[in-house]
């Protein structure tokens, strides 16, 4: 049975491996084992077409290094954005807590000093 909570594969093509195959500087063994890959994983052979569509290879390292970075600082707001959130929620909730205490408590006063009239 796969492993549901492993969402990368273990035998996952590094940027190498794929500029070399795009460049056809494999064997025809390493050439094929990629190939097999892509046949098996969608998200490989996608990003091989994707790969093989780009029209300047040469500034892949750039639009690498732009997509990494665009994605942390995406990454860093909604965690930040997510740490604000938590604790506007807690501080409402005690505010709500104190509230129904209150309640309780004047609910039960008034039951207890109309018992006492």
């Amino acid at each position: 049975m796969a492993d549901v909570t492993n969402i990368l594969h273990d035998e996952e093509l590094n940027d190498e491996q794929l500029m070399n195959y795009l460049e056809g500087n494999l064997a025809d063994e390493e050439r094929h084992a990629i190939e097999l890959q892509m046949l098996e994983d969608n998200f490989t052979n996608d990003a091989v077409e994707g790969l093989e569509n780009l029209s300047n290879k040469a500034q892949l390292s750039t639009y690498v290094e732009q997509l990494n970075y665009q994605l942390q600082k995406a990454i860093a707001i909604k965690k930040q954005r997510k740490a604000k959130r938590k604790l506007a929620d807690n501080q409402w909730l005690i505010i709500s807590i104190c509230v129904v205490l209150a309640i309780c408590v004047l609910g039960y006063y008034m039951l207890h000093l109309k018992r006492l009239i």
